[in-house]
């Protein structure tokens, strides 16, 4: 083995192992070899070395076992000296005035090689959050360690409860529902200082779940560092997002062809090719939430969080005639998530519960029953499932957190749905569908944001709205003109005509929940659910969007749900608010010009009491289950066939008419202060049988040759409020 045990520096610490050829390594399981395959570390997965993996997976297991903060301390010295050869080092460095009190008094250094500065936080010894460790937390702490020991940096935040070891129920993963929050996490975050603000790289491992693409991101850092020579290089691999995205979108893709073969009850054709891949595309993403939602621990099955894992290992045991899908999927999806009761329901007792566990109602359209659904004699077999839980669920990191240009988690988040949408259903080259990066949807939003405050508040100046909107940095002036730029976010009427999977709304969520978290610090810190208020209340009032693609609706629907479910804290979730008057699903582009200067009907007093009664309609429908969605969803309709009377020219069949569908932000305000997308691209050839309705409704702007893109800017600007 290269490199030893270096038990002096180690101050006495003892490492219990067993020599296995060349190599010292922990023993897991009583062996050598033995270990690999009761981690899940197999030779034919892209870890560089198993045996480094082990070494890795062992001291995570020591740090997450350790009774005290000093244990956890030596445990994360010894994930640095043994596991990656860093020299052990000692010393502190003052965190105090800085974090807004959420950090300690001071970080820990612990190891170091070649100038990388290896350092630990545990921020079970302050006020820490409950589980994720906050960008302005880590951004704070990372500046002031970068003053001491300079930019070449990796820390490790420790963060969960405020006794990370805690009580034998949690050392056994026996949390009460809806604490899997506050589970013990260890984050390890590699800070960037290259641009203006600094930016976030983090792999976080979560105690008693999965963790391989995070031990095989810090073990494959040695075996990097040994053939490159460049500690540096080496950890910059390891926090590339890329590689584990690449990845995993290889295995899915994979695993997606071959359950479309194995699904039985579908036709010869294109046609029934499409709807097959649709059905299967559907299966995974409802599949995928039910993973991403379980990190919640609001789904449990014998009292286990591990909940497709526990669900497929009772199957087992107790299976019967139908299936995984039909015994315990299909009830799951349209008994408990979903269901025509649109209840909650205390499933202790019930004979249901035998089969799917305990479940909230998640009042969520993923969950709805499609006519692909309820096709007859459609077949799901085993084996078509069981890869994806055990190869996609079992193998990655998945965080419900979408990450940031400035925060990346390395690990699958809930952008990957929408990539899988766009990569996999929509034939995106004959659709002009691509998916738009996360640094260009964030770096337009930002940009539309600044053009939007600087119109509303021209006494701010341009560097006062570029330090905030760019870096979140409050100087004099924007502390001077704080009530107006909170008022004027908080009332920011959004479109994206063209929304896809989601993508634009995301990110216009993410600017604004930043820019109102700057401007209330205090609010942040002392509400636990400061943040889901915040998301929720931008979400109903702030973001509009619509698309032609029933499926791209729902996955944007779904997006918002997860970034909603994320940040609420409590035994149980919220029901899902519906969103379905707040994403339109329709052509944006066929429907009559929405401009009010063009329509002075609209103003008329009927047609503006319909309007108002659309929206009161619609904001009791945004919040309502039960009976009450049912009585209020019927009110919406009602109000927009009233309201659709009361105006004429309604566009094509199939068309989205934004005076009604939107009447709330047309007829009060006059339109929209920002549009915001990616619209298709399509050449005129191949746009088809709209292209003459499209040539007559935005004559003489565009006409001929013009791409399907053009119509999309004009359309654009019809939506925008008169300046």
């Amino acid at each position: 083995r290269e490199r030893g045990i270096r038990d002096s520096r180690l101050r006495g610490m003892t490492v219990m192992g067993t020599r296995c050829g060349a190599r010292t390594v922990a023993e897991p399981s009583g062996g050598c070899g033995a270990g690999a395959a009761a981690l899940g570390f197999r030779l034919d997965m892209p870890i560089a070395d198993p045996n480094d993996a082990r070494e890795v997976d062992a001291r995570l297991d020591a740090f997450f076992a350790a009774a005290s903060p000093d244990d956890r301390e030596r445990e994360v010295r010894r994930l640095f000296a043994e596991a990656l050869d860093f020299e052990p080092r000692d010393g502190l460095v003052s965190l105090e005035g800085v974090g807004g009190g959420r950090l300690p008094s001071d970080a820990r250094r612990v190891a170091s090689l070649d100038g990388a500065q290896a350092l630990y936080v545990d921020l079970g010894q302050a006020q820490a959050p409950p589980s994720r460790v906050r960008a302005a937390e880590a951004v704070a702490a990372a500046k002031r360690i970068a003053e001491s020991l300079g930019e070449n940096l990796l820390i490790a935040f420790a963060s969960g409860e405020a006794q990370l070891n805690g009580n034998a129920a949690q050392r056994n993963n026996g949390e009460a529902p809806g604490r899997a929050g506050r589970r013990p996490q260890l984050h390890l975050i590699r800070p960037s200082f290259a641009g203006a603000r600094p930016t976030l790289r983090r792999i976080v491992v979560e105690r008693g779940l999965p963790r391989r693409t995070a031990v095989q991101q810090i073990a494959n850092v040695y075996s990097e560092w040994k053939q490159d020579g460049n500690v540096s290089r080496a950890v910059e691999a390891a926090f590339d997002v890329e590689r584990v995205t690449a990845e995993f979108f290889r295995k899915y893709r994979e695993l997606f062809d071959a359950a479309v073969a194995l699904v039985e009850g579908f036709g010869p054709g294109e046609a029934e090719d499409d709807a097959k891949r649709l059905f299967v595309l559907t299966l995974f993403n409802r599949l995928m939430f039910v993973y991403f939602l379980s990190r919640k621990g609001w789904l449990t099955f014998g009292g286990k969080q591990e909940y497709l894992d526990a669900l497929w290992a009772d199957y087992q045991a107790n299976r019967g005639s139908v299936g995984f899908y039909g015994e315990r999927l299909y009830p799951l999806f349209f008994a408990g998530l979903n269901n025509p009761q649109s209840q909650d329901f205390n499933w202790a007792g019930k004979p249901l519960a035998l089969f799917i566990g305990s479940v909230p109602f998640l009042n969520g359209g993923l969950f709805a029953k499609t006519d692909l659904d309820k096709r007859e004699g459609v077949s799901v077999p085993d084996a078509a499932v069981e890869p994806v839980l055990a190869e996609l669920f079992g193998k990655f990191n998945f965080t419900v957190m979408e990450s940031t240009p400035f925060d990346v988690e390395v690990a699958v988040d809930p952008e990957m749905l929408g990539k899988v949408f766009e990569e996999l259903v929509t034939g995106r080259h004959s659709s002009g569908a691509y998916y738009t990066p996360r640094p260009v949807v964030a770096f337009m939003c930002r940009e539309a944001l600044k053009g939007f405050l600087r119109q509303r508040i021209p006494a701010l100046s341009a560097s006062d709205l570029d330090a905030f909107v760019d870096d979140r940095v409050l100087s004099p002036g924007a502390v001077a003109q704080g009530a107006a730029i909170r008022d004027a976010l908080r009332d920011a009427a959004i479109v994206d005509p063209a929304c896809g999977s989601g993508a634009y709304l995301l990110g216009m969520l993410q600017e604004l929940v930043e820019l109102a978290s700057a401007l209330d610090a205090d609010a942040l810190r002392a509400s636990p659910n400061y943040l889901y208020d915040l998301k929720r209340r931008v979400i109903e009032r702030c973001l509009h969007g619509a698309d032609k693609d029933e499926f791209a609706v729902n996955i944007a629907m779904l997006r918002l749900w997860l970034s909603l479910a994320v940040d609420y804290e409590g035994p149980t979730p919220q029901p899902l608010p519906n969103l379905d008057f707040k994403i339109a699903c329709g052509d944006s582009l066929l429907a009559t010009d929405p401009n009010p200067a063009d329509y002075p009907d609209l103003f008329r007093r009927a047609a503006l009491e319909k309007a108002d009664a659309l929206d009161r309609a619609k904001e009791r429908h945004f919040a309502a289950a039960g009976e009450a969605k049912q009585d209020a969803e019927r009110d919406v309709e009602n109000a927009k066939a009233a309201l659709a009377d009361a105006l004429d020219d309604s566009g094509a069949p199939g068309s989205v008419d934004w005076r009604i569908e939107f009447a709330d932000v047309f007829a009060k305000r006059g339109g929209f202060d920002i549009a915001v997308a990616n619209p298709p691209y399509v050449r005129q050839e191949e746009i088809g049988a709209s292209k003459r309705e499209l040539e007559r409704l935005y004559a003489p702007a565009a006409r001929g040759r013009s791409d399907l893109y053009c119509y999309f800017y004009l359309r654009a600007l019809q939506l925008l409020a008169p300046g």
